[in-house]
């Protein structure tokens, strides 16, 4: 009988552990059997999901930051270990993939040393990160997450841009992109979830975190370069969102810009079927999942070439590509799918057409092919 792959996920990301879970599901799917253990310091009593995945949560103390700390929290740690060691024979992985590394992957990373069992790295973008998430500014994260690169007999990256970070900044070689697969069909919703008042104009629609990387303040520009009315509408929420409406209020022009706020998955859906355009327009990384929802939708996509989007849409084809952090370009290639609707149409068709590419059936056996590598003796 085929071992199971255990999926180690962090449990302090909603979005990125409701990805794992459903990675763990598709696994299923195409006949590879998974466990998914949640490192999130409660340890309780394994689900066993209606489609066949076991779900266990783990405790995972934060490594100390010095000798003090270590020695204070020796005890828990100890527990820690004994309860994945628990949890390693009762599931017998083939295979421990830790997705995002974090506390839990230092755990999974003692774990295969101890059991000989295979290691491999999903980078879930914690190189990138900032803050709680960033493994460079914890010392007992930083050095484990390196043992753990050198250690895998494979690494997976999310993105392009993930990918990139690990080669160059860590080493890592060979590094396989496989994209997080998206749902075929979106979330449903109804005419009040879309979230702005239809008066006939064209609207051009982004979403997303209000940062300095979020590349809105270009989208901005761009659409006071356009002659045409229209409606910009840029939703989502962070700390630049004043700035973003101070700019939008000076910019002017013959479009009117909104900011609805954060939006519910519903709303998302209803904005991406009923825009006219959809803009990815960041500084530094379009994810594929971004991409691959304006297909789905039906919707023209414009998105600065960054190295994902670059990998990823084909210009002239399924989407056009513009450069990163241009405001020009951007209003070129936006004001030309506002007037040419048969451009408009074949982009959207063509992407349409790609969706299946990323379905989460093909990102599972994609992983199917690098467990297949790394057990084979």
């Amino acid at each position: 009988m085929e071992r199971p792959v255990a999926l180690v996920m962090a449990g302090d990301s909603p979005e990125a552990d409701s990805e794992v879970l459903k990675l763990g599901r598709a696994l299923g799917e195409v006949g590879r059997a998974a466990v998914i253990w949640v490192a999130d310091g409660r340890q309780r009593r394994p689900v066993h999901l209606d489609d066949g995945v076991t779900l266990r949560h783990l405790p995972a103390p934060l490594p100390g930051r010095s000798m003090t700390s270590r020695l204070i929290h020796a005890g828990s740690r100890s527990a820690a270990s004994q309860a994945w060691r628990h949890a390693f024979e009762q599931d017998r992985p083939g295979v421990i993939d830790i997705h995002g590394f974090g506390p839990g992957g230092v755990l999974a990373l003692a774990l295969a040393r101890r059991t000989g069992t295979p290691l491999v790295m999903s980078s879930r973008g914690e190189t990138l990160a900032a803050g709680a998430r960033s493994v460079a500014g914890h010392p007992g994260l930083a050095k484990s997450h390196a043992e753990a690169l050198g250690r895998a007999a494979a690494v997976i990256a999310g993105d392009a841009e993930t990918a990139e970070e690990l080669r160059s900044r860590f080493g890592a070689d060979p590094v396989r992109v496989i994209p997080d697969g998206i749902d075929p069909v979106a979330e449903s919703f109804g005419w009040p979830d879309i979230p702005w008042q239809i008066d006939g104009r064209p609207v051009i629609f982004a979403c997303g975190q209000m940062d300095e990387s979020s590349g809105f303040d270009l989208l901005i520009e761009a659409s006071a370069r356009l002659e045409a009315g229209h409606q910009l509408v840029i939703g989502g929420e962070g700390h630049g969102l004043e700035g973003l409406r101070r700019w939008a209020r000076s910019r002017g022009g013959s479009g009117s810009v909104s900011f609805p706020g954060r939006l519910s998955a519903r709303q998302t859906a209803a904005a991406l079927d009923h825009a006219d355009v959809v803009v990815r327009p960041g500084r530094v990384d379009t994810s594929t999942s971004d991409i691959v929802a304006a297909w789905r939708a039906g919707t023209p996509l414009v998105a600065t070439a960054t190295r994902t989007a670059v990998a990823t849409v084909h210009h002239g084809m399924d989407g056009l590509l513009v450069p990163v952090g241009e405001s020009v370009p951007l209003a070129e290639c936006v004001g030309r799918l506002l007037i040419d609707r048969r451009l408009s149409a074949d982009l959207a068709a063509e992407g349409g057409r790609r969706v299946g590419e990323f379905s989460w059936e093909t990102t599972a056996r994609r992983y199917g092919e690098v467990l297949d590598r790394v057990t084979t003796p």
